[in-house]
């Protein structure tokens, strides 16, 4: 490349000291020196025409082309041939324009330039003020190919504003050429965090062919709203609105409201379903709705109130339309929680009740107040510990429809004051043994207690033949509302406990250095005498209501199996590879039907980093059975990241389930997703769900099936099988796609 020194610096001398033009605007660079690189410079008055290689450099922006001819007054610059202009990372290519430096405008005829991610052609292009530019006869994709994309976006117009915001005019979503979708206006925000557009099509044998559709949008900073359509062709249109309300440079406040309504053809599966559930006093009507509410506010970093709410039309609706909601929460909570955290002391209230109360019965708290003081030191001169919770409330048990109905039960309230005070004091015997005595009370006030009243019947029956006369008692045991009363359960107690450890080895192995096996037997010694308000008369809301008499002790055993993991720097750190704790209780009072309690047996193995095994048991002695045991396994690949989840459930005369979750190659071109949940008594398979993956450079393609077992009585299966086909894809430009079919 030849350049010409003498001409770059008269010309950059020429354009620094050029002045403004009155009345236009002024972007950043324009203070900026003009810095050219050309093949050939010809200068002609204030006109420059560069040729050959050519590049103008100023600021963020820099202009190559063929040919640019430039004014060192107006700074207006007109391009031709293979031209590339960049803008603060942000490159337009194409064969011609003309653009001024002060202004910060342009036009830009026929033309390609790539906002990261984004791929755009345009027909016409402007560029109206130094933060907008406008754009005809656009297509837009996120694929390196842009002649023939596999997504692409065609609008008939399109404004970008600041780089990030596009404004998208009748756009038409296609995929390998195929249209599939329009929008009489879209906009895409490369600052959003969810996708703009959300849909699902697929086939189901209870709601038949559907698509459900959800359309984000971003009005401004901080707010969002998301507009729901759901097709199904056997059960009905069902439409939703969802605002989303947040702090975008603190992130302290939070408030979302959510509202779904369904008008439902087939609320219920067949004629025996409806049936059962009638007769458990489940009612479905076909219009069925959900309002959802949430706020959260964190005022300090250790005070903050959450508030949650929700408003259903049956208890099934969350079941049947937000499943992956269901597992989460299947009791729908309503309440108001504010909790602060002080040096040394928490606190919190809440105020809660089931709104829905027809279909759901739970313990109202109207409100309580919770006020706790965490294991601390007393004096300094004395290792004296101190611990304290006091609640204070009103409370109601509720109980729903059916309940109050058919069973006939019958809610109650009270107002409740509970107080717990312990002191430690914490000793070393013998320079190994830990003995730690214990002293205080626990006192409850109710408001209201249950006495029980015995009540007498009678009935004369006379025999028709002899005529004699016979009368018939029956005596019946029934709880009457008792007085105002106080529960006062002072407690003394001893926990002790001792370590020993042994070295097995010193040896390197894959699993780290040496192995180390640290033993801890424990014993904790408790009596409460017995108070004259037992657990039988008073009204049960939680754990503290069952509280009363006792006199155990709860002994056992903690194993770690430990060994040594090298860190960066010659540093090391003690690695856990196991933890095995047996325990049990035994209770030392006379009266009671078993001493020795169940057998418990918590395991958590971490012998390798990509696994972790946890499992518990608990074993009855006395009838020589297993009555739950509980195991959770994960595995993940550490390059891949591909992973297992397996969680087992077994609790005896009630259930045994498996579920099994995985991901295979996430990070690869062709994954695998499952989720699988099993009955083994009985059932059997009663949840199975596959979606497999597809990526190429651009997009992401999903087809998923779902199988969902009938609902079951105690003959077995009485519904019918549920399932689901559908399909997916996504942009693998973003995180979550701008068209994501069910969602990632």
């Amino acid at each position: 490349m030849k350049f010409n020194s003498a001409l770059f610096f008269a010309l950059s001398f020429a354009l620094f000291s050029a002045p403004h033009v009155p009345g236009q605007l002024v972007d950043g660079p324009t203070s900026a020196t003009l810095a050219v690189q050309a093949d050939e410079l010809d200068s002609r008055g204030n006109l420059v025409t560069a040729r050959g290689n050519v590049r103008l450099q100023k600021g963020s922006q820099s202009l190559r082309a063929d040919v640019i001819t430039y004014n060192v007054v107006t700074e207006q610059a007109h391009a031709r041939g293979n031209v590339v202009f960049v803008n603060d990372g942000q490159v337009w290519e194409g064969e011609e324009l003309r653009y001024n430096f002060i202004t910060g405008t342009g036009d830009f005829p026929d033309l390609t330039l790539t906002y990261d991610p984004f791929r755009i052609k345009a027909d016409k292009a402007e560029r109206v003020n130094p933060i907008q530019s406008r754009m005809e006869g656009v297509t837009l994709t996120t694929c390196d190919d842009l002649e023939n994309p596999e997504f692409m976006i065609k609008a008939s117009a399109l404004d970008v504003y600041e780089e990030t915001l596009f404004a998208l005019r009748h756009p038409v979503f296609y995929l390998r050429g195929i249209p599939f979708f329009y929008l009489p206006r879209l906009v895409l925000d490369q600052e959003r965090q969810a996708t703009n557009i959300d849909f699902l099509p697929g086939y189901s044998n209870r709601d038949g062919l559907f698509a459900l559709t959800g359309y984000n949008r971003y009005p401004h900073p901080g707010y969002r709203t998301k507009t729901h359509l759901d097709l199904r062709s056997e059960r009905g249109v069902a439409v939703g609105q969802d605002f989303f309300w947040y702090n975008p440079e603190t992130n302290q406040t939070t408030t979302s409201v959510r509202g779904y309504y369904a008008n439902d053809q087939a609320p219920y599966r067949n004629d025996n379903e409806e049936e059962r559930f009638r007769a458990r006093g489940v009612e479905i009507d076909e219009n069925r709705y959900r309002l959802n509410f949430f706020h959260r506010t964190d005022f300090t970093p250790t005070d903050n109130l959450r508030v949650k709410a929700a408003l259903l039309s049956d208890p099934r609706i969350v079941q049947d339309f937000f499943e992956d909601e269901f597992r989460l929460e299947p009791v729908p909570e309503n309440r108001a929680t504010y909790s602060a955290i002080g040096d040394g002391w928490t606190a919190n209230v809440e105020l809660g009740k089931q709104i829905n109360s027809d279909d759901f019965g739970g313990v109202n708290r109207m409100p309580e107040a919770v006020f706790s003081i965490p294991r601390r030191q007393l004096f300094d001169e004395l290792e004296l510990l101190y611990e304290s919770e006091t609640r204070a409330g009103y409370l109601e048990r509720s109980f729903s429809k059916f309940e109050r109905d058919e069973q006939n039960r019958e809610e109650y309230s009270s107002a409740r004051f509970h107080t717990r005070q312990m002191v430690f004091y914490p000793t070393r015997q013998f320079g190994w043994l830990h003995v730690v005595p214990r002293a205080g009370f626990g006192y409850t006030y109710y408001g209201e207690t249950r006495d029980q009243e015995t009540q007498i019947t009678t009935e004369s029956v006379v025999d028709e033949d002899t005529g004699v006369i016979s009368t018939l008692f029956q005596t019946n045991t029934v709880d009457t509302a008792g007085s105002a009363e106080g529960r006062f359960l002072p407690e003394v107690g001893l926990e002790t406990s001792f370590k020993a450890f042994s070295i097995w080895h010193n040896e390197p192995t894959r699993m780290g250095r040496g192995l180390r096996h640290v033993a801890e037997p424990f014993a904790n010694y408790t009596i409460v005498p017995e108070s004259d308000l037992t657990p039988d008369r008073t009204l049960q809301f939680d754990s503290i209501d069952r509280q009363g008499e006792q006199h155990n002790v709860r002994f056992g055993i903690r194993n770690k199996f430990q060994t040594k993991r090298m860190l960066p720097g010659g540093r090391h750190r003690i690695h856990d590879l196991a933890n095995i704790s047996v325990s049990t209780v035994y209770d030392l009072r006379d009266d009671v039907d078993r001493n020795l309690g169940n057998i418990l047996l918590d395991t958590e193995l971490r012998l390798v980093d990509w696994m972790r095994v946890r499992f518990d048991t608990q074993y009855n002695p006395d009838e020589s059975e297993i009555e739950t045991f509980n195991t959770e396994l994960r595995v993940e690949h550490p390059e891949n990241k591909s992973s297992l989840a397996l969680n087992q459930r077994y609790r005896t005369d009630s259930n045994h389930t498996v579920q099994l979750s995985y991901d295979l190659n996430p990070r690869g071109r062709i994954g695998l997703e499952g989720y699988s949940r099993f009955e083994l008594e009985e059932e059997g398979l009663e949840d199975q769900s596959l979606l497999l993956r597809y990526e190429t450079d651009c997009v992401g393609y999903g087809l998923g099936v779902r199988w969902i077992a009938g609902d079951r009585n105690d003959n077995g299966a009485d519904g019918e099988d549920e399932y689901r086909v559908w399909v997916q894809f996504w942009l693998t430009a973003f995180p979550r796609a701008i068209v994501d079919l069910g969602g990632r």
